[in-house]
């Protein structure tokens, strides 16, 4: 262990006051001022991660000319009704995107999958406890007698190249 314990020690700072200083209690003078933190400058910006600049992106309005008129959307929004526009007109890769869209997005209608998996009741319990005890002692018994004949060959000098040579 070491020999610095981590009680409090007395200190008198220009003989005004007394006070403890110990772990987690620095003395005055390295203390940080009010206002001021450990880290002055803060935190690096570094670099914005796909998903933010994506965001950023599709966030920003453009103007979109439909007719006579001008809207103003999103990018997203635009792209949404361009994609759905050429569906509409036959484009089948369009479509296809559009129902990869629709399905990940689950506003297909499509029910989901069903989970034929019943619950775990208390007879299943006892059916498998019940084969426990009639089986499990075979099962037990069956790897400990292997495990004895193995013991009462000995030990084996041989090589796995050597096995195959052995009669």
């Amino acid at each position: 262990m070491s020999d610095q314990s981590h009680a409090p020690k007395p200190s008198k700072p220009n003989g005004a006051q007394t006070f403890s200083v110990g772990y987690g209690r620095p003395p005055v003078h390295s203390r940080f001022k009010p206002g001021q933190s450990g880290n002055s400058k803060g935190r690096r910006k570094g670099q914005r991660n796909v998903r933010t600049v994506v965001d950023g992106e599709l966030s920003q309005r453009i103007k979109v000319r439909e007719g006579n008129r001008t809207r103003s959307l999103t990018k997203l929004d635009a792209f949404v009704v361009t994609l759905v526009n050429a569906a509409l007109k036959g484009d089948a890769k369009a479509w296809a995107s559009l129902i990869n869209l629709l399905r990940s997005l689950g506003m297909t209608g499509e029910p989901p999958a069903a989970n034929d998996q019943k619950p775990y009741t208390a007879d299943d319990e006892s059916i498998i406890a019940d084969f426990l005890r009639r089986r499990g002692s075979e099962v037990q018994q069956q790897t400990e007698s292997n495990d004895k004949e193995k013991d009462k060959e000995g030990p084996t000098d041989t090589t796995p190249s050597e096995w195959r040579t052995k009669p």
